[in-house]
């Protein structure tokens, strides 16, 4: 992630310069602070104008989704995992299912036991 931050805001200076592009970047450290929040999704005033910077930008967004996406299901995979390991929690658990599935295949071996 800190890679493609740091390639990101050099490729974003490279393509929107300040000296080329109206409100472009007058520093390394303002594409930086723009690919950060670009990647957290907090936005920011300045929209790239050149080809090269809007498909950067696109790139890079779906990256920053998919990062985070990943980081917050992680979490809340955690969070459902640890609750559901509780015994006082309504949430269905690995042996809970495990014990559906045995109750299921003795169900079914006695059916056709009694045909």
């Amino acid at each position: 992630m800190i890679l493609i931050t740091l390639l990101g805001a050099g490729g974003m200076l490279a393509f929107e310069p300040a000296s080329e592009v109206q409100g472009g970047f007058a520093s390394y450290w303002d594409a930086l602070w723009w690919i950060g929040m670009l990647l957290t999704t907090m936005g920011s005033e300045f929209w790239p104008k050149s080809l090269e910077g809007r498909i950067l930008c696109f790139l890079l967004s779906l990256y920053g989704f998919a990062v985070f996406g990943y980081i917050t299901a992680s979490f809340a995979s955690f969070f459902v995992e640890r609750d559901a390991a509780s015994p006082e929690t309504d949430t269905a658990s690995s042996t809970d299912l495990a014990a559906l599935r045995a109750e299921i295949a003795a169900l079914r071996a006695d059916i056709a036991a009694r045909m």
